[in-house]
């Protein structure tokens, strides 16, 4: 049996969009529209999210929250020597 050629044509509703919004917005001075400057952070935060949505790695680094939620105003620093594990064991407790 074989294929009809309307099988074997690309189908554009499986173009993937660019999500742009991480990319600096264009001001319409300089060369092709271009800022002048570009944003070297937000430009490494698009690169990581595109590699995020293209499966080459699991997440953003940038984007994962701290492990512990942070100390209340006016704890103490062995507190928070604490919370971070830097204390130190004391034999025979």
């Amino acid at each position: 049996m074989t294929s009809s050629p309307e099988e074997n044509t690309p189908n554009l509703d499986d173009v993937q969009e660019p999500d742009n919004e991480f990319l600096p917005n264009r001001i319409y001075q300089g060369h092709a529209g271009e800022p002048e400057r570009l944003d070297d952070d937000a430009l490494a935060a698009a690169t990581e999210q595109e590699r995020v949505d293209a499966g080459l790695i699991d997440y953003a680094p940038d984007q994962v929250p701290d492990a512990t939620d942070p100390l209340p105003e006016g704890s103490s620093e062995e507190a928070d020597r604490a919370q971070r594990g830097l204390t130190e064991d004391q034999p025979g407790t």
